[in-house]
């Protein structure tokens, strides 16, 4: 694995082997390792960050390894004094890794023709990989596994919603069904046009929502509808409020369906707070996990 940057990079083998690895060591209760001993880690904060910040600083550190923090207002490439490939090319002489989230997806893509290390995608405004991997290892540690299972997405179509969907594209033994009104759909289907991305969506999107598809539900999932550099006017807003997850919502759902969601939330929003902080609720095993699973991708990468 030479970087970390999109699920569909991978196979299903390698995601599963990723998966299965990060629950094997998080059950071992492993706080403390050396194999990243005298490695440095950069991580690139172009937008604000609360547990992408907090999980890959500590993930390092608990393998033995050291970390920089840079914000984008920290370097000469924000205020343009330097081009992204001299940027780039600095941080591979002083890192054997590095961790970025960045406005645009493209500073990624074009991250990866310069880098001599290896490049780990923090979020961008495309997808956002590492979440969606700790929301599969929460979802198997409930579940069991990932087999017959039906996740429901409600809401804005997000960079951590496309990368659910490239999840579902590599057969992992779930279907994913998404409600999302006819003008976001309409946004993402621009959006991955952008970026060339050829993703088969056939019956996953729906303008309304099936309550027989919601009746089979084992995971319901949800985003923020204002995510960070994404606008959102408020047509949109009253368009999403059909798609709100509520109690009533959940009731019709599988009894011990799990509720999760990336976070930041707003409460009250995308999510009535009963849902949220109820007992079916399982967003903070998920945002756990983005420690365990980042480790393993460290194991893996660097």
């Amino acid at each position: 694995m030479k970087n970390f940057v999109d699920i569909k990079d991978f196979t299903a083998e390698e995601i599963n082997a990723l998966l299965n690895s990060a629950i094997e060591n998080k059950n071992q209760n492993l706080s403390s390792e050396e194999i990243l001993s005298g490695k440095n880690l950069i991580l690139f904060f172009e937008k604000n960050s609360t547990r992408t910040r907090l999980s890959f600083d500590l993930s390092v550190k608990q393998l033995g390894g050291s970390s920089i923090i840079l914000n984008g207002s920290d370097i000469h490439l924000s205020s343009g004094k330097e081009s992204l490939s001299d940027t780039i090319k600095t941080f591979s002489l002083y890192s054997h890794g590095v961790v970025m989230r960045v406005n645009n997806h493209q500073t990624i893509l074009d991250t990866l023709e310069v880098s001599s290390v290896p490049i780990i995608n923090g979020l961008s405004n495309l997808s956002h990989p590492c979440q969606c991997m700790a929301g599969l290892m929460t979802i198997i540690e409930e579940k069991g596994s990932l087999e017959n299972l039906n996740i429901t997405w409600f809401g804005p179509i997000t960079n951590v919603a496309h990368s659910w969907i490239e999840a579902h594209s590599k057969n992992l033994g779930f279907k994913l069904s998404i409600f999302s009104p006819d003008r976001s759909r309409d946004l993402y289907l621009s959006k991955i046009n952008k970026f060339k991305e050829n993703i088969n969506l056939e019956n996953i999107i729906h303008n309304q929502i099936d309550d027989k598809i919601l009746s089979a539900a084992d995971v319901i999932m949800t985003d923020t509808w204002q995510s960070m550099g994404e606008e959102t006017n408020k047509n949109m807003i009253k368009e999403l409020d059909d798609f709100r997850v509520t109690k009533s919502l959940m009731d019709k759902a599988k009894k011990d369906c799990v509720f999760m969601h990336c976070l930041p939330a707003n409460r009250g929003q995308e999510v009535e707070e009963s849902v949220i902080d109820g007992g079916n609720s399982r967003i903070w095993e998920e945002a756990s996990n983005r420690l365990h699973i980042q480790k393993q991708i460290l194991r893996a990468l660097i």
